[in-house]
């Protein structure tokens, strides 16, 4: 629901000289297309400057700039993911108030420092500065500000802390060279890296198994060239069946380097007995539109009746192809994963 903020009309908001009652400017600043909420309050800068800032929230969750807002009486923007609020659900001005904008020159100084402690020739700031104060739907999780005038008496809900600005919104990262663009892209990163780095499985009678990154690369390339040689070609859909976490890696990751679209699903103990299970994974077959089912050798068989017509491959079958692996080229974009839950 929408905040509407009432009896705020003594307020002002000065702006190039002329003073608006904070009302006005919130209800404007509402008009501009994708806000949803506003709470605007007077700043003042280090340099004792004053600064009128609107804090709004958006429907499309992108940040607003100060031009999104040309001819209203507003210096700066800064978009959040709510407004804070007080005990009694109103918008907490106070904490508002309290919020530490970083200004251009100030930004730039930092940026200097930055560059000089680290050595840089040259830097860029990617993210531009906003800020999030929590939940709207609940009571306040935060300390209460410092009293201001008028307010005193205003005590600080126990055992909460103060609101620590986030950053929330920015322009896209730039890329950088080499960097991985998709999923498959930061495994082969991980296996060539000569780290020794991996994987650690442990069972439920507390056995540990180590799988180094370069190992499950090397047996999700041999499932990935049996996919590929079934005849799956990227963006189609594999359902993933695993009788433990070691095998579920190796298959999901072997489905994703061939391009596909992994659809994990946790196997039941016992079909059979357990039909609510057995008809919820005949159901999730039939919404993805019937993929192929990838699954440990256990439960190929014991899948079989309840996939009428599916083409079941057998794990172990996969791991044991010895055909050449292709890398496949993945769009950044194409869905790795499709993920049915229970809510």
């Amino acid at each position: 629901m929408p905040i509407r903020n009432t009896n705020r009309v003594s307020e002002l908001i000065r702006h190039q000289g002329r003073r608006y009652p904070v009302a006005v400017v919130e209800a404007r600043v509402r008009e501009v297309a994708d806000v949803a909420e506003c709470a605007a309050v007077q700043l003042r800068t280090p340099g004792g400057a004053t600064r009128s800032v609107a804090f709004v929230r958006t429907v499309s969750g992108r940040a607003l700039t100060a031009e999104s807002l040309t001819g209203l009486p507003v210096d700066d923007v800064v978009t959040v993911s709510c407004l804070p609020l007080d005990d009694r659900g109103a918008v907490d001005y106070a904490t508002l108030r309290q919020a530490a904008l970083v200004d251009a020159q100030r930004l730039a100084e930092l940026e200097a420092g930055w560059r000089e402690s680290h050595g840089l020739g040259e830097s860029v700031v990617l993210y531009g500065e906003s800020y999030d104060y929590g939940s709207p739907l609940a009571r306040r999780a935060y300390a209460a500000s410092p009293p201001a005038p008028g307010e005193a008496g205003e005590e600080r809900i126990p055992g909460t802390v103060p609101a620590v600005p986030a950053y929330v919104q920015g322009p896209p990262l730039l890329p950088v060279p080499g960097d991985a663009r998709t999923l498959t892209d930061t495994l082969y990163r991980a296996a060539r890296s000569g780290n020794g780095q991996g994987c650690h499985f442990v069972d439920s009678a507390g056995t540990e198994v180590f799988l180094p990154y370069a190992g499950l690369l090397e047996r999700a390339e041999r499932v990935s060239a049996f996919l590929r040689g079934d005849g799956v070609v990227p963006g189609d859909r594999i359902l993933v069946l695993a009788a433990g976490h070691e095998e579920f890696a190796v298959a999901l990751w072997g489905a994703l380097l061939a391009g596909a679209t992994a659809v994990p699903v946790t196997p039941s103990a016992d079909y059979h007995e357990r039909r609510a299970e057995a008809e919820s994974l005949r159901r999730i077959w039939n919404t993805a539109h019937e993929p192929r089912v990838l699954a440990s050798p256990a439960l190929v068989e014991a899948v079989r009746p309840l996939l009428d017509g599916g083409a079941l491959l057998s794990l172990a079958e996969a791991e044991a192809c010895s055909d050449a692996a292709v890398a496949v080229d993945v769009d950044p974009e194409s869905p790795a994963l499709i993920l049915f839950t229970s809510g």
